[in-house]
């Protein structure tokens, strides 16, 4: 699949998916079934040391894991986040792309949205309103912090703050930026934003978009784009907006900012709340799709984009020295997949099944898979496993984890399901 240039994006607006791919299916005029059971089907390639399913060998194998998924709450425009604010409420905080969050509260979605800013967001293909993370100090603060397209088409990174941090409607005058990011194309906008185990705010940023990065953003340090970064928004000193943490990457060149370097577009990444590993799911440009992680509080990496897409050279041809690079934990090529939705490793008690697994998806083919690195019971596996769990489930634009761990999963077209496992 080639990546639209801009002027294409900028005629699908309405239709493209914020995921960060520029070929997206049209909407569909009514929801189309989700498979409630799983499918024995596996990717029709593997990573570097991710061969296909073999046959099972234990029970806690991915051959024997069955996930379904259950219709949670539906209605939603354009849903591209679901998250908890930590605050023991319970409550979960739905990313609308037109610039609105919705709570759900008590197991009900309210009709009041938490937070409007619509009025400021560019909303349409990969722009909009694109994530948000709760400070650790929420219930005591008030504090969040959003990413979204301003109607300049730059990425603001803005802090939000509720005087009443247990109240379910905020005003938009409540939202200050503290990070403003020139964007030179209408796609690869990145757009999540995690707290980090060490507390620190992570920013993924896409490598600014037209296709086959012609800036070399990727691999420009002294630039914000093509990154993962990390602030401290928190402790920021004076007149400063944020601070910059201790330990940053002291790479020659490197803005203070930048924690990783070499990404297209890492439209959605997650801390494994165990180990603290970083897993990124990195959307990649013509032929394959990439699940990158990072051991606990280790950064300084480059990715590769755009020298590498993957695991393989890029452009397709062209020679490149593997050193200085880190190459993704798994991979999977054009058309299986094409637009990967990065997950989270779970870490809930619901489903000891599904314990250390990590589930992403694809947006275009709109399939779930799960690939595992130890087993349940947390034991090394000599050889990492990755299998497709389920196919025909919409456009999953994100995952999401509630306050006790449980997963759920996001379909663009409007709902949030919630997430099933069990041993066969």
């Amino acid at each position: 699949m080639r990546r639209a240039a801009a002027a294409m994006v900028a005629l699908v607006l309405l239709a493209a998916a914020a995921a960060g791919c520029a070929r997206v299916p049209a909407r569909p005029s009514a929801p189309q079934p989700v498979a409630t059971a799983s499918v024995s089907a596996t990717p029709p390639t593997s990573a570097p040391g991710v061969p296909p399913a073999a046959a099972p060998t234990r029970p806690a194998d991915l051959a024997h894991l069955s996930v379904t998924l259950e219709r949670r709450w539906s209605g939603f425009t354009a849903p591209v986040y679901v998250t908890n604010a930590g605050d023991g409420s319970g409550r979960l905080f739905v990313v609308e792309q037109p610039g609105r969050i919705r709570v759900i509260r008590d197991g009900k979605l309210l009709a009041r949205p938490y937070l409007d800013i619509s009025s400021r967001v560019t909303y349409g293909g990969e722009r909009g309103l694109l994530g948000v993370a709760f400070s650790p100090s929420f219930k005591t603060t008030g504090r969040f912090y959003l990413d979204y397209v301003d109607l300049n088409g730059d990425t603001v990174i803005a802090r939000g703050t509720a005087p009443d941090p247990t109240g379910d409607v905020l005003s938009a005058s409540a939202i200050v930026a503290v990070m403003r990011i020139k964007q030179p194309y209408p796609n690869h906008k990145g757009g999540c934003l995690q707290f980090g185990p060490d507390g620190y705010l992570y920013i993924g940023m896409g490598d600014g978009g037209s296709e086959g990065d012609p800036g070399n953003r990727g691999q420009n340090p002294g630039i914000l784009l093509g990154k993962l970064l990390r602030i401290d928004p928190e402790h920021a000193v004076g007149s400063a907006k944020y601070a910059i943490p201790p330990g940053q990457p002291e790479h020659g060149g490197w803005a203070p900012e930048v924690f990783a370097i070499g990404m297209r577009n890492p439209w959605r990444f997650s801390f494994d709340t165990s180990t603290g590993a970083l897993w990124i799911g990195d959307v990649g440009q013509d032929a394959w799709e990439e699940i990158d992680v990072a051991k606990a509080g280790v950064g300084g990496q480059n990715w590769g984009w755009s020298v590498w897409e993957g695991d393989h050279a890029y452009p397709p041809g062209s020679s490149a020295s593997r050193s200085g690079f880190e190459f993704p934990i798994a991979e999977y090529p054009h058309p299986y997949g094409e637009c990967v939705t990065g997950g989270y490793v779970y870490r809930g008690t619901k489903y000891p099944a599904l314990v250390g697994t990590y589930l992403y998806a694809d947006y275009i083919n709109g399939w779930l898979a799960g690939l595992r690195t130890s087993s349940p019971d947390g034991k090394p596996l000599a050889k990492a496993q990755t299998r497709t769990l389920l196919t025909n489930i919409g456009q999953p634009s994100s995952f999401g984890v509630d306050e006790a761990g449980e997963l759920y999963l996001v379909d663009y077209r409007g709902s949030v399901w919630g997430i099933t496992a069990r041993t066969r």
